[in-house]
């Protein structure tokens, strides 16, 4: 049996909301993390852990007119294995 994977933000990284878009710092190396609109969303959608699934599912309902937004949502939080968002294995 495979664990099951978790996304949610990295509790250290400090957010700043300009309209639609979002400033992330990560403390320790002062990188600064630019999100256009969708990847903002995803950045408030991540407040609790989220299964890549309902990400997906999440995203291709919110912009169902451009279905590459949910599956660049959940690649986005494939990806962001470092700093902004904590990827967390449970079984």
């Amino acid at each position: 049996m495979t664990a099951e994977v978790l996304y949610i933000r990295n509790p250290a990284v400090a957010a700043t909301e300009i309209d639609a878009e979002t400033f992330l710092v990560e403390p320790e190396t002062g990188e600064v993390f630019y999100l256009d609109e969708v990847t903002s969303a995803l950045w408030r959608f991540l407040t609790e852990p989220r299964r890549n699934v309902e990400i997906v599912q999440a995203f291709t309902e919110a912009f169902p007119d451009t279905g590459g937004h949910a599956r660049r949502a959940a690649a986005t939080a494939q990806s962001s294995r470092a700093t902004p968002v904590r990827i967390d294995s449970r079984l």
